[in-house]
């Protein structure tokens, strides 16, 4: 038989949690002991309470030192996510330290108590980076007596505050020593070195950013995403990022465009984004992202991804399984449930020992509207039974050579800290280059595990060695059988945005003849750094790649690459498309040739109507139960919607549709729905006031973004019906996002 499918897709938006409005909770306040006699963790793994309140309270963000010691950034100006105090500077910054290695910090000195609200925090450098929008600022501290030598350095200005939870946040230094930081979708900020003129700032409303500590210069590593606070690199230097609202776990790939929560790109011509790279749910949202690169854990942890749920009050773990030029990232365990419903855990680091510190902010509104256990915070320590923290050292007082020693450490703590020293000495021109190039390009050689030659491979970026002996260093790694090696160097030699011809020609010979994803997708990233004119052979060679055609990142990327340059160059554009392997780049350059042919002759009305029937089509809105006042979006979760708020939430909004059911063909009506990570709602199907169907949309159901219904309508062969698709709410309000109508 044939079918007559009937197609709509269905998703649920909630607003209140766009804007942090998930209900205060009326849990009980735990003292810190309390809260951790009542939390699961795996058999032989014990938590301790590093720092607690009173000694902090309302902490934001921590950080570590150079000497293992734990650095606070208390944020007392914090009020609503739209306010803060701004009579007062509450906020401070503390040093903890453990002298005795029991877990518990015995000695705390104040660094600085005057601040005004303030985000994030990271000692590095010789100093201490400090993030209080609408600035970037560093505090020098030369002489290492804990106190600053003066007045701050203005580095970027710009940064926005409208969601005082999606301004800079989660900084992390980066295997090629830049400074890495996130930035939340519902705040604007256009960011430069104090003095730019506006129309030279770089615009950013969601996603990655990075600083570099010597050049002083800002950059967008990618955009998109929803409220990132938590970012980190794996063993091979690849960025994963945390996120709320949206799918929680992201592959970052350097200039790559990623699902954005609720907003549209300032470019119209993406078309797709690269989507999450995890196969499992969790509640959203998540915060903290640190990859345990340690061994005091037992085996089964190394590797993973630890971050906190905030939801699901946990603290849980991914693992990343190669796939493609990407990951997939498979759910470890939970490894923490704390069964307390004011544990708000958004930070993570890995300390010293190896240990995982969690940051609790601890309130009983999880989400930041109000603040209702003021100056309360915790840190807690995670670590197997029984063992001791590091003390009483200090790696500014290593040698060179003992700095460079460190990059083949156990902990990845150690290989970090000694990298930026390194990078730091190498910019005052206080190395012993001779000596420390010699052991870098020995490790490089000959360490036998891939993680420990990129680590020596990065020392020796940061330092100057690569670019000082480019023409055979980098020549040599740009043929390196580690593929990782091959596709890093790719990425460094195009940090000034400005390859030489000679690697031009190398990068072309790669584009074609490279068996590695990996390595085609650095040069797919990279081309959106090159000169239009140096961009077009290698494109021609990654598109002639059938294999990557349904990879996950890789054709995203060329397109972003090609885009900028197809009205400029149509003939060509034409030809790289039809010669391509790629369904993608096909599909792409045809719909951008002909977009603006499309816009003269279309003037997109703002009449809900409108909207409804171009995505809708013969389906018709149930009696005055949706509002018209809210907007149209291009994209949610790869789809066209519309969002619609039920104007009564004690009766269900919907569409219903009057027809004949065929007495020939069989008949079906195909949904395919969704909803926002943290929430649900009803769908009810209804043929002549029967129900067809009636179940909970949520993540329990929903497993990959969208769920594909088929349900029979045959039993009505014949008969004139009346199909309603409903919406009944769950929570107080919801909207109904609907994807384009057709039938076959």
């Amino acid at each position: 038989m044939r079918y007559f499918n009937i197609t709509l897709c269905i998703s649920i938006l909630f607003s209140n949690f766009i804007f942090g409005a998930i209900k205060p909770s009326n849990a009980k306040f735990l003292k810190p002991a309390e809260a951790i006699a009542q939390m699961d963790m795996p058999e032989g793994i014990e938590v301790k309470t590093f720092v607690a309140e009173p000694d902090i309270a309302e902490t934001i963000a921590f950080c570590f030192d150079d000497r293992g010691r734990l650095w606070t950034l208390d944020n007392k100006n914090y009020t609503t996510r739209k306010s803060h105090n701004t009579e007062e500077d509450l906020n401070r910054i503390q040093i903890f330290e453990d002298t005795d290695g029991d877990g518990v910090f015995d000695k705390k000195k104040i660094f600085l108590d005057n601040l005004s609200f303030s985000s994030g925090i990271s000692v590095g450098h010789g100093g201490v980076y400090l993030g209080k929008p609408p600035e970037l600022l560093f505090y020098a501290d030369s002489n290492g007596d804990d106190k600053p030598d003066g007045e701050p350095e203005v580095l970027l200005d710009g940064w926005g505050i409208r969601d005082r939870h999606e301004t800079l946040n989660s900084f992390t230094w980066g295997p090629d020593g830049w400074m890495y930081g996130c930035h939340g979708v519902f705040t604007h900020s256009l960011v430069g070195r104090p003095g730019t003129p506006e129309e030279q700032r770089q615009f950013i409303d969601g996603g990655i950013w990075r600083f570099h500590p010597i050049k002083k210069e800002f950059e967008i590593f990618t955009q998109g995403l929803s409220n990132p606070w938590g970012f980190d690199f794996n063993h091979v230097g690849e960025g994963f990022a945390t996120c709320c609202v949206i799918p929680h776990l992201f592959h970052i790939v350097q200039g790559g465009s990623y699902d954005k929560q609720g907003k549209k790109y300032l470019n119209p011509y993406l078309y797709e984004k690269i989507m999450t790279c995890r196969d499992h749910t969790h509640k959203s949202a998540h915060g903290g992202a640190k990859f345990y690169l340690a061994k005091a854990f037992p085996k089964r942890y190394w590797g993973q991804l630890f971050m906190c749920n905030i939801h699901e009050h946990a603290v849980l773990t991914d693992i990343m399984v190669p796939n493609g030029s990407g990951y997939i990232g498979q759910h470890g365990e939970d490894f923490i449930k704390t069964h307390d419903q004011a544990f708000v855990g958004f930070s993570v680091q890995i300390g010293p020992e190896g240990a995982v510190y969690i940051l609790d902010w601890h309130d009983q509104d999880i989400c930041g509207n109000s603040v209702r256990f003021p100056n309360s915070s915790r840190v807690y320590r995670i670590l197997p039974k029984g063992m001791k923290g590091k003390t009483n050292f200090n790696l500014r007082t290593k040698t060179d050579l003992e700095l460079v020693q460190l990059q083949l450490h156990d902990n990845d703590w150690y290989v970090r800290r000694a990298r930026t020293i390194l990078h730091e000495r190498a910019s005052k021109n206080q190395l012993d280059k001779t000596s420390v190039y010699s052991a870098l390009f020995n490790m490089l050689e000959n360490t036998p595990t891939i993680e420990k030659k990129l680590r020596a491979f990065w020392s020796l970026h940061v330092i100057g060695a690569l670019k000082e002996n480019n023409s055979s260093a980098l020549v040599k790694t740009l043929q390196h059988k580690e593929e990782m090696i091959r596709a890093w160097s790719i990425q460094l030699l195009c940090e000034d945005k400005n390859p030489s011809e000679k690697f031009i020609k190398l990068f072309k010979a790669m584009s074609y003849k490279d068996s590695s994803p990996k390595v085609r997708l650095y040069l797919a990233s990279a081309l959106q750094r090159m000169p239009f004119n140096q961009r077009w052979a290698i494109l021609e060679g990654l598109a002639t790649h059938q294999e990557d055609a349904s990879d996950h990142n890789i054709p995203k990327l060329v397109w972003q690459a090609l885009e900028p340059m197809v009205m400029s160059n149509p003939e060509r554009s034409l030809k790289l498309s039809t010669n391509s392997k790629s369904p993608t780049l096909q599909q792409f350059v045809s719909r951008r040739l002909l977009a603006n042919v499309g816009s003269a002759k279309k003037k997109q009305s703002s009449h809900f109507n409108k909207y409804f029937n171009n995505i809708a089509g013969d389906f018709k809105v149930m009696n005055n139960t949706l509002s018209e006042s809210h907007a149209y979006m291009s994209n949610f979760r790869n789809e066209p919607v519309i969002m619609t708020q039920t104007k009564n939430t004690k009766r269900p909004s919907g569409l219903y549709k009057e027809f004949k059911v065929s007495e020939q063909k069989e008949t079906r009506l195909r949904l395919r729905v969704s909803h926002r990570p943290h929430a649900e709602w009803n769908l009810k199907v209804l043929a002549n006031e029967d129900v067809v169907y009636d179940n909970i949309i949520s993540s329990s159901l929903v497993h990959n973004e969208w769920l594909t219904k088929d349900i029979d309508l045959s039993e009505y062969a014949g008969q004139n019906i009346k199909l309603k698709i409903e919406n009944h709410s769950v929570d107080e309000l919801s909207y109904i996002g609907m994807a384009r109508v057709f039938t076959k």
